[in-house]
């Protein structure tokens, strides 16, 4: 269902502005490990490497929402991270803790974050400490 994406894209351009308009970070997109994918240029996201990965930047198009879209791209790219080696899957969130909740994340303390993900810029500065911390294990 989704199509990875790459900077210089057209579709990784309205990822861009999708991000932008939701008002979630961008400034790291191109600075970590992460693959981009899109569900045809209406939802996004990005998922990390390593056996401890980040999730990241899951965003639906306004005319797209209550469609599915953002339960599909989550689980693809849950599914992709698993067969990739990822063994849980990390993000934070300052306003889509319970949509998560009710796909199986659960709320994590900030200190068990592993170093990789504690170390990361989403982590570190992007995501305020106001943000739900999540985890989910694959």
């Amino acid at each position: 269902m989704l199509r990875e994406i790459e900077p210089g894209d057209a579709s990784f351009k309205r990822f861009v502005e999708s991000l932008k308009a939701a008002n979630l970070p961008t400034d790291d997109l191109t600075s970590e490990p992460f693959r981009y994918f899109t569900a045809d240029d209406l939802a996004w996201g990005g998922v990390g490497v390593g056996s401890d990965a980040l999730l990241r930047s899951v965003v639906v198009a306004p005319n797209a929402r209550g469609r599915g879209f953002g339960v599909a791209v989550v689980e693809d790219l849950s599914q992709r991270a698993k067969q990739a080696g990822v063994e849980r899957l990390w993000l934070l969130t300052t306003s889509a803790a319970p949509f998560f909740r009710k796909l199986g994340w659960r709320i994590a303390n900030r200190a068990e974050a592993p170093v990789a993900i504690a170390q990361s810029r989403q982590f570190t500065d992007l995501c305020p400490a106001s943000a739900t911390f999540m985890a989910l294990t694959l």
